[in-house]
């Protein structure tokens, strides 16, 4: 009899098989040992040192042995029947993708064999496992209730996995890197010198816009982008009178302009960047903003991909600083003392920056990342520990309900990921994506500037401790509460069984009491 299984992760999609695979195997390993049958033993002996321990004013001490080994056999098996024994088969061509919430949300799905993880899939197919009748009932119901409880939650696009993606975006080619860097010598670094040198007042605004090499007002601006060009023959250009008449024609290209050189729709150095990166995170964009904003939202991938952190050349240095870095050389204007008074602050920033993220717990796109894995993990070593714990805990009541709430509890596991990351995207959204923390006048500029701080190296540390709280101290909880509840209706199952087995007990003791006493009369 076959039974399909719904599941919510790729990772739970490889493991569950696996799981049940070796506790199939465990099983059977116990039946063919004859261990399966400890825990009627250990009944057998526990019962009848009890009964030894009975007075003579008890009874007949048989017919009491009898009814509580009665008792504790048949409930013992009845545990380890519907606990145990191997019933419902599944296998791959019965466990099902939960795709019904990516797709209402707009997410792409892939197939699980798609991924990297195929290679397992592999070595078990063909292969299937088989579920005892209570952990099949309970891995349905236990589905079922978490995905209703998911889909009260509203669909939201998920920024936190689009700004670790954009953040994480690297331009693999060395040949674009040192274009970028001969941008950087040829264009941005005279273009803001000038500025510097000719003390133009800038508001906020614009000094963050100068920041980067795309900056829109040395582009759109007169006597910047405009008159400086290309001091080496560039391939995407050709030679171009009378353009290049004072140049050398090598026969490698042309010299265009600046903003010709950045802006040209084709090949122009912006386009290529944009091509560098992956195509999903344009359709996680596409689907975070609106239409009329989406072009403000790939100028800040850009400006991710472009900035100095991301780019390198071969001795470990920055292409480029921002325009409140150290541009030495880039007009003469910074004195030495100023350069060291510079690079003094620099490093005292960044020893403040360092002391913040101890006490913050570093890494949380990573765990983010992780957590699903892990949840992978607890439900894979639940049910291969499955049979062990059953035998160990004599196949009691006690032991299956607490079980039964453990597992229960990593399945719900899902809702509170799912919570925590709405939680995150509105906190990011509410934090980021607003003119009041950019201090732009329009959204169009504060998200063209910082789009969901994308261009943030680390989030505040209230920001840290909040998103700590939400994926770890709401599992946390979680746990802390099925724990309680587990042990307790346990507990009450286990005290019911007994006072039943003991009302039994004395009902028959009695009875006995009863004959003793009528055959002494007559």
């Amino acid at each position: 009899m076959f039974i399909n299984l719904t599941i919510d992760s790729y990772y739970e999609y490889f493991l569950t098989l696996l799981g049940w695979i070796i506790s199939n195997g465990i099983w059977d390993l116990m039946v063919d040992t004859g261990a399966f049958a400890i825990p009627f033993l250990a009944h057998l002996i526990r019962l009848f040192a009890k009964a030894r321990e009975q007075g003579d004013d008890e009874g007949n001490k048989g017919k009491l042995l009898a009814t509580w080994l009665e008792n504790a056999v048949y409930g013992s098996f009845i545990v380890m029947v519907f606990t145990c024994l191997p019933l419902f088969n599944v296998s791959y061509n019965t466990l099902q993708f939960d795709t019904a919430r990516m797709k209402e949300c707009g997410y792409t799905v892939r197939k699980p064999t798609d991924l990297g993880m195929k290679g397992l899939s592999s070595e078990l197919t063909g292969q299937s496992a088989s579920l005892p009748l209570w952990w099949a009932f309970i891995y349905t119901v236990g589905k079922g209730f978490t995905h209703g409880a998911i889909a009260t939650i509203p669909c939201k696009p998920d920024l936190r996995q689009l700004r670790f993606d954009v953040q994480h975006s690297r331009i693999q080619s060395p040949v674009l890197r040192q274009e970028i860097q001969q941008f950087a010598e040829d264009c941005f670094l005279p273009s803001r010198a000038k500025i510097r040198r000719q003390k133009i007042d800038l508001d906020e605004a614009q000094s963050r816009d100068l920041d980067w090499i795309g900056s829109s007002l040395l582009i759109n601006t007169p006597g910047f982008y405009d008159i400086y060009r290309a001091k080496t023959p560039q391939p995407f250009w050709p030679y171009e009178l009378p353009r290049d008449d004072a140049l050398p024609n090598t026969g490698n290209g042309g010299y265009p302009s600046c903003k010709v050189w950045w802006a040209d729709p084709n090949v122009g150095l912006r386009q290529r960047i944009i091509d560098t990166v992956n195509d999903d995170i344009f359709l996680q964009l596409r689907k975070a903003i609106s239409p009329d904003l989406y072009n403000s939202g790939v100028e800040t991938i850009v400006r991710s991909v472009v900035r100095p952190s991301n780019l390198y050349v071969s001795g470990g240095e920055p292409i480029y600083q921002g325009y409140g870095g150290n541009i030495v050389g880039a007009g003469g204007e910074y004195a030495p003392v100023q350069w060291v008074k510079n690079a003094l602050a620099g490093t005292i920033s960044a020893a403040g920056i360092a002391v913040a993220d101890v006490a913050a717990l570093p890494g949380f796109d990573a765990m983010r990342e992780a957590l699903p894995m892990i949840q992978g993990l607890l439900s894979l070593a639940v049910i291969i520990a499955m049979p062990i714990v059953m035998i160990m805990g004599l196949y009691g009541a006690r032991v299956m309900i607490t079980l039964t709430f453990v597992q229960f509890g990593i399945f719900f596991l899902s809702f509170w990921w799912e919570l925590a990351r709405w939680l995150d995207t509105w906190l990011i959204d509410t934090l980021y994506n607003s003119n009041t923390y950019s201090g732009s006048q329009t959204w169009s500029e504060a998200l063209n500037w910082n789009f969901s701080g994308i261009l943030n190296e680390k989030d505040g540390l209230i920001v840290k401790l909040v998103i700590a709280t939400m994926f770890f101290l709401f599992p946390a909880l979680w746990f802390g509460m099925m724990s309680w509840a587990g042990l307790k209706v346990g507990g009450e199952l286990s005290s019911a069984i007994s006072r039943s087995s003991n009302d039994t007990v004395n009902k028959q003791t009695q009875d006995g009491a009863k004959q003793i006493e009528r055959q002494i009369t007559r």
